[in-house]
């Protein structure tokens, strides 16, 4: 879990099928201090877990990456310059076991991160 270590839930509403997250990226979390020393940037890895965490919050239990279909990074996600962000979910169930996920990261109409993935339980 990387929730309140290395992001932290401010608000979150939904809308339908459609999630937001707003989050505080944690500049103190230490992955910044490997993810590049004097130049902190936050790992894709760390994006996609966030938004992850995230889908579990939506649906009440834990799930799995089954499948990244499209993962773009279109822009360095700096933690002193990004400091809050938002994490969109547009999540739909295909079975009790089985959802399609669409969420990209980001703050108004600047996009960081666009990803496509199946989750399953």
């Amino acid at each position: 879990m990387l929730e309140n270590k290395f992001y932290k839930i401010i608000n979150s509403s939904n809308n339908a099928d459609n999630h937001v997250f707003e989050v505080e990226l944690l500049q103190d979390c230490d992955v910044y201090a490997g993810h590049f020393p004097g130049e902190a940037i936050a790992p894709g890895v760390c994006n996609i877990q966030m938004i992850k965490e995230c889908a579990e919050k939506v649906v009440g239990h834990k799930l799995l990456m089954h499948n990244l279909q499209q993962v773009r990074l279109t822009t360095l996600v700096k933690p002193d310059v990004h400091t809050r962000c938002e994490v969109n979910l547009q999540l739909q169930e295909l079975t009790d076991s089985q959802y399609k996920l669409r969420a990209t990261i980001g703050r108004g109409d600047d996009v960081y991160l666009d990803l496509k993935a199946e989750l399953n339980k």
